[in-house]
């Protein structure tokens, strides 16, 4: 597994027509955007009868959706595709294939994946694939996942993520090493790791921000199996911390209290009133969900009369930073 993304291919054809017009008055169009994680794949040498397995990340980074084939090419069944056949991938999504290896006799196996797209400027794609079957007894590490996405958290907590290491070769497995190259991410695990041939092990690996960023890393294993070093890529994000006395409050005090007040009705001027729910639309704020709040829609004028009524209206940046505080749990901080 590419410790990053290593091929991008361009915006694809037109997918999705949205009623309206742009300001230049053509309609707007939403467009994928493929990547996908390696344009090879070597398996290395395992014994004969053992199974190795490696993924490949299709991910769609644009805003249409991606459609398109996955096809097997080999002149043997020593390598197996799952998914196979047409795939669809949503926006901001990914697509994980697995590619097993399972040599049958002591020889040099080649096959390749063939990835075929609505993409009219690069429509197919080749993922090389190459491994050796010995019968001589090896050492060979194999991972439940290659790629560990922590999602968003807040910055100064921490996430777990969980990862099986297996001995799946003929001869005992010896891990020696295991590290990752940013310190946000954290490895508990005592070493050596001596593993004999069917044992797995779950290792454990924590993200623990402490500023605010997106933390692009990877975890390299290494070992006397054939595979190594063997990389597991790791992705997270850590959100700075909204708080409602300094961020929050300060803005229904310079734009809204003059008519949420204290005359009844919704009242901002307090967490305790925001969230006391007197509203005809009751309640205003839907904790870690901010998409959803009534609140918000109102700040986006998406229910109704936009407010605050008459303007001037809260800017984009203002109403994300209530929206993330709202999908921070809506807090009293």
């Amino acid at each position: 597994m590419e410790k990053n993304l290593i091929k991008k291919i361009g915006l694809v054809g037109l997918l999705v027509l949205v009623v309206g017009c742009s300001d230049m008055g053509e309609p707007e169009v939403f467009l994928p955007q493929l990547l996908v994680s390696t344009n090879a794949i070597n398996f290395s040498t395992i014994s004969i009868g053992t199974n190795q397995n490696r993924e490949i990340l299709i991910v769609n980074a644009g805003e249409g959706e991606l459609t398109g084939t996955l096809i097997l090419v080999q002149d043997s069944t020593t390598f197996t595709l799952v998914p196979s056949g047409a795939f669809t991938v949503a926006a901001d999504d990914t697509l994980i294939a697995e590619i097993s290896f399972n040599p049958s006799s002591e020889s040099a196996f080649s096959a390749s994946v063939l990835l075929s797209s609505n993409d009219p400027s690069d429509a197919e794609i080749s993922v090389a694939l190459i491994g050796n079957g010995t019968a001589i007894p090896v050492p060979v590490l194999s991972l439940s996942r290659t790629q560990i996405n922590f999602g968003t958290i807040l910055s100064s907590t921490e996430m777990q993520q969980v990862i099986t290491l297996s001995s799946t070769g003929t001869d005992t497995l010896l891990i020696s090493s295991i590290a990752a190259d940013l310190a946000v991410f954290d490895i508990n695990q005592t070493l050596p790791l001596v593993l004999i041939p069917g044992d797995s092990v779950n290792l454990t690996i924590s993200f623990q921000p402490v500023v605010a960023g997106t933390f692009s890393g990877s975890m390299t294993i290494s070992s006397n199996s054939t595979t190594s070093p063997d990389m597991v890529n790791l992705l997270g994000i850590a959100e700075a911390v909204v708080s409602y006395a300094a961020s929050i409050q300060p803005i229904w005090n310079a734009s809204c209290v003059g008519c949420h007040g204290a005359s009844g009705g919704l009242s901002l001027t307090s967490y305790a009133n925001l969230m006391a729910n007197n509203s005809n639309h009751a309640p205003v704020v839907t904790a870690s969900n901010g998409a959803t709040s009534y609140l918000i829609k109102k700040l986006k004028g998406e229910a109704g009369a936009r407010m605050p009524q008459g303007g001037p209206f809260l800017s984009a940046a203002t109403i994300a930073n209530i929206e993330t505080w709202i999908n921070q749990g809506a807090l009293n901080n």
